[in-house]
C-alpha cells in the first residue's frame, strides 16, 4: 500500500488544523474503505498536539476564551449558542473571565459575544418563534435577573420573581406567551425523624425548595409552584449530601412545557423528572428516582440529569450525567418513550463519546428539527470535548475543545437564527494590502488592532468584531494564504485539473460539498497531495 506524508502542526491560531507532526506510512486515500478512513481520523486526532496540549485554531478577541474547533466540513447552516465560564477562578485572579454569552457560526467562528459589563451570565438561549434571546445573570455579585433581548441582541426587559429568590438554572417562554422563571424557596422543616448519609436531621433544617413562577406579559404572577409543598426531602439521595443550613434536596435545573400544557421539571438530587399540573400544582407523575411511577424496561435509568425536553415525536429527552450509575460511569444524551397506560419507560436512543467520558455536572442534550443532535458536555476535561454536534446517522460533524476548567452550562444549536455579519474586504492601496470593514463606532481585530483597516503582513484567518446589541458582532472570516497576494484566491478552478483527484478535510474525511475559504487536502490518483483553499 502506498504511503503519503502530511506536514505538521502549527501553534498559530489559524484555519490550518491539519498541520500535524509528520506522518509516514499513512495508507493511500484512493483505496480507503470506511474502516480505514475511520482509522486515519483516529490517528490524526490522537497524534495532533491537542491530545497533549491544545492547538487553538480560531481567531478570537482578547475578551474571550481560546478554543479548538474540529469540523467534518458538512454541518448545516446555523449557530451555536452558549454561555461559558472558568471554574475555580476568583474575580481577583488576572486570568479571570466573567461568564459570558457567545454565539459561534457552524464553522466555529465567534459570530457575537457580550460586552464585559453585561456578563456573569448563564443559560443563554434563542426563542425562534418570537425572535428573542434571553439569559440569566448575577449582577453586583448578588442580584439575580432574567434578561430578555430582541432579535438584534438589545435588552428589552428584565424579570424578577416575586417575594423569593431567582434560581438561574433555567428560564423559559411558555406557548401562551408567559414567562416561566426558576425560583428558589427557603423553608424551615423538622427533619429530626430522618437520617441523611448517616447524619441525623435537625429540627430546624433550612430546606431549599425549587419551583417556578409564571409571569404574564403584563408582569402579573399567574402561577407559583414550590417543591416543598409536594415533595418530601427524603426523596433525595445521600450521594448529594445534607446541609442543615441549606438542604438542597431536589436541585431543580430545567423547566419544560409538555405538549398538554403541564410542566416538566428536572430534579437532579432526586434523580427524577416530575410532571406538574399547571393549575393545581399536583405531581402528575415521576420518572426515575425512589418514587418513580414508571418501570424502566431493561433497567435503563438515569441520575444527576439535566435538560429535560419534550420532543415533537412524542419522546422525552435529557442529558444523563450518570452520577450514580454503574461503573464505569459515562454521560450521554438520551431519549425515552413513556407508556402511561402500562407505566413503562423505554430508552430508545442514546449518544455518548467514543471513549465514554464522564461529566459529573452541568450539560445539555437537544434533538434538532433536522435530526441533528447537539450535546454540551458540561464539566469537561481533556481529552473529552466541550460540545459535540452529530448528524442523523450519529456521525460527528463538529466539536469544541476548550481548555480544562472552561465549561459550558448548555450548548445549543439553532438552525433558523440569522445575523447581519459584516464582511472583510481586501484592498490594494498601491503601497501594500489592507483588510477593511464598513464603518462602525469601534473595531476589535483578531490581531489586536482597533482601526477600521489593518495592513496584511502574515498568512492566517482574520476576523473583526464591531458593536452590535449588548455586545460585538463578528465578521465572516477572511483567510490569507499568501500575504504577498492576499486579495487573490489561491485555488479558484479546482475542477480544471486534467488529473483525477479526491478532496478530504483535515481530519481525513472525504468531502463532496466544499465550503468557501476552507482548507482541504487534494489527493491525486498519482498519490500527489496538495493543500488547497477553496474559493467560489
Amino acid at each position: 500500500m502506498a504511503s503519503i506524508s502530511i506536514l505538521g502542526c502549527s501553534n498559530q491560531r489559524s484555519l490550518f488544523r491539519s498541520e500535524c507532526t509528520e506522518f509516514s506510512a499513512i495508507p493511500d486515500f484512493r483505496i480507503f474503505d470506511s474502516v480505514m478512513k475511520r482509522s486515519l481520523i483516529l490517528l490524526l486526532l490522537t497524534s495532533c498536539t491537542f491530545a497533549f496540549g491544545q492547538n487553538y485554531n480560531r481567531p478570537i478577541p482578547a475578551e474571550t476564551f481560546p478554543y479548538e474547533f474540529q469540523t467534518a466540513g458538512n454541518s448545516a447552516p446555523g449557530y451555536f449558542i452558549t454561555t461559558q465560564f472558568k471554574v475555580n477562578l476568583l474575580p481577583s485572579d488576572p486570568n479571570y473571565f466573567p461568564p459570558y454569552p457567545v454565539i459561534y457560526d457552524e464553522n466555529g467562528y465567534i459570530a457575537w459575544y457580550s460586552k464585559p459589563d453585561v456578563r456573569n451570565a448563564t443559560d443563554f438561549k434563542y426563542f425562534t418563534e418570537v425572535d428573542m434571546f434571553s439569559y440569566s445573570t448575577v449582577e453586583q455579585g448578588l442580584i439575580k435577573k432574567f434578561v430578555i433581548l430582541d432579535g438584534n441582541l438589545n435588552r428589552i426587559d428584565t424579570l424578577n420573581v416575586f417575594n423569593h429568590t431567582e434560581d438561574i438554572h433555567d428560564f423559559q417562554r411558555a406557548a401562551n406567551g408567559n414567562w416561566l422563571l426558576s425560583t428558589r424557596f427557603a423553608d424551615t422543616m423538622d427533619l429530626s425523624a430522618y437520617t441523611f448519609d448517616g447524619t441525623q436531621g435537625s429540627t430546624q433544617t433550612i430546606v431549599r425548595g425549587y419551583g417556578v413562577q409564571e409571569i404574564d406579559p403584563n408582569g402579573n404572577l399567574v402561577f407559583e409552584w414550590n417543591s416543598s409543598d409536594h415533595m418530601h426531602p427524603t426523596e433525595t439521595y445521600d450521594f448529594y449530601g445534607y446541609n442543615v443550613n441549606d438542604f438542597d434536596y431536589c436541585h431543580g435545573n430545567a423547566i419544560e412545557e409538555d405538549d398538554d400544557g403541564h410542566l416538566l421539571f428536572s430534579m437532579r438530587h432526586t434523580n427524577s423528572i416530575i410532571k406538574v399540573h399547571r393549575t393545581t400544582g399536583d405531581i402528575i407523575w415521576r420518572l426515575g428516582g425512589q418514587l418513580s411511577d414508571f418501570s424502566f424496561i431493561n433497567n435503563e435509568t438515569f441520575s444527576g440529569q439535566h435538560d429535560i425536553r419534550r420532543l415533537p415525536n412524542g419522546r422525552y429527552s435529557l442529558f444523563n450525567n450518570d452520577n450514580m450509575g454503574v461503573a464505569p460511569l459515562h454521560s450521554k444524551g438520551e431519549e425515552y418513550i413513556l407508556d402511561t397506560v402500562n407505566w413503562t419507560a423505554e430508552k430508545v436512543y442514546e449518544f455518548h463519546t467514543m471513549d465514554n467520558h464522564y461529566h459529573g455536572s452541568r450539560g445539555s442534550y437537544r434533538h434538532l428539527s433536522n435530526d441533528y443532535k447537539m450535546l454540551g458536555w458540561g464539566k469537561s476535561n481533556r481529552p473529552a470535548p466541550t460540545a459535540t454536534l452529530v448528524d442523523a446517522q450519529d456521525n460527528i460533524l463538529s466539536e469544541f475543545y476548550f481548555e480544562d476548567s472552561v465549561m459550558v452550562y448548555r450548548m445549543l444549536f439553532d438552525l433558523d437564527l440569522a445575523l447581519p455579519r459584516p464582511e472583510i474586504t481586501c484592498v490594494n492601496t498601491g503601497n501594500g494590502y489592507e483588510l477593511t470593514v464598513n464603518s462602525a463606532t469601534s473595531y476589535q481585530w483578531s490581531t489586536g488592532e482597533t482601526t477600521q483597516s489593518i495592513p496584511v503582513t502574515t498568512a492566517g484567518t482574520y476576523q473583526v468584531w464591531v458593536p452590535y446589541g449588548e455586545g460585538f458582532i463578528g465578521s465572516l472570516p477572511f483567510t490569507v494564504v499568501d500575504p504577498n497576494m492576499p486579495c487573490t484566491a489561491s485555488i479558484s478552478e479546482l475542477q480544471l485539473d486534467s488529473e483525477k483527484f479526491r478532496l478530504f478535510n483535515l481530519i481525513g474525511q472525504e468531502v463532496e460539498h466544499l465550503e468557501n475559504g476552507h482548507l482541504y487536502l487534494k489527493i491525486y490518483d498519482s498519490g500527489t497531495i496538495e493543500k488547497v483553499i477553496f474559493q467560489e
